[in-house]
């Protein structure tokens, strides 16, 4: 243990997926924190999880003692096909584990939405951020214990506690409204890459994957209104430094390590042909 800690409260085995749990089942790693909690060195147990619902209902099937799961859980990722926040809340609901929310802004893509969007949020409570409506949304959930939010300004930690030290609960109104500013953004998207970099390190071309991802959504989105961006220009700049989308070997060891399971491959070589043309 850490010098002057007697034990933890919450001890989470990192992002299970459907690659990486036969290999935690192969160590024994369920049984060690179950071990842990017995000795009293941990008080609840539990995993973050970056995969379909199917595989989490098994998981808690098959692992009954997990307490909690931290689940990726955002408006925009609700319905989604591919993160199945909705799917996978209601599958935590269905065996009653509590759930800690991760990426309730998408990396900040739900802290940055178009104008049309913030104009929405606006004209039916002015006095709240935009990043509220999202943290907010996941927080109004009956069985979200906590919600991490990412902070990096003293302003974002002010707005945060603000709303949340006398929280209000999402009304059906305010639902719909978010579902509707979803809809706007998703079609506006056109790599929903949440920049965590787990891609990255085991790139044998050292692509920088999630800057060039942000560089091409800016773009889509300027390009409809701007005959000219900066965008191509800061990816030149960047491609001095790492490898060019369009360096990709297919190996793709990026995407199974992404928590999004997005395409990269096919979404490199379209960044690729829009940068490098």
């Amino acid at each position: 243990m850490i010098p002057g800690v007697s034990y933890f409260d919450y001890y989470l085995l990192h992002g299970i997926t459907a690659a990486q749990y036969p290999k935690f089942e192969n160590v024994g790693c369920f049984d060690w924190l179950l071990q842990k909690k017995e000795q009293g060195l941990v008080k609840h147990v539990g995993f973050s999880f970056h995969d379909s619902a199917e595989l989490l209902d098994r998981i808690l099937t098959e692992q009954p003692e997990m307490e909690f799961v931290q689940l990726q859980l955002n408006y925009l990722d609700w319905n989604s096909e591919w993160i199945q926040s909705r799917k996978c809340y209601e599958t935590a609901v269905k065996h009653g584990v509590s759930v800690i929310v991760m990426e309730p802004v998408k990396g900040g893509t739900l802290a940055n939405v178009p104008e049309e969007v913030e104009a929405l949020f606006q004209e039916y409570d002015v006095e709240k951020s935009v990043s509220s409506w999202a943290i907010r949304f996941a927080a109004s959930l009956d069985n979200v214990m906590m919600v991490l939010s990412g902070m990096s300004n003293m302003e974002q930690i002010v707005d945060n506690t603000g709303y949340m030290e006398n929280f209000q609960p999402f009304c059906l109104e305010e639902e719909a409204l978010v579902y509707k500013a979803a809809d706007i953004i998703n079609a506006k998207i056109a790599v929903p890459c949440t920049g965590c970099s787990y891609c990255t390190s085991g790139c044998p071309k050292h692509i920088a994957i999630p800057q060039y991802f942000s560089l091409y959504n800016e773009e889509m989105r300027e390009t409809a209104e701007k005959q000219w961006t900066a965008n191509k220009d800061s990816y030149g700049r960047l491609s001095r430094t790492f490898g060019k989308a369009g360096d990709c070997i297919a190996c793709r060891r990026c995407e199974g390590i992404c928590p999004q399971h997005l395409p990269i491959v096919e979404h490199l070589k379209a960044v690729a042909g829009h940068f490098e043309a």
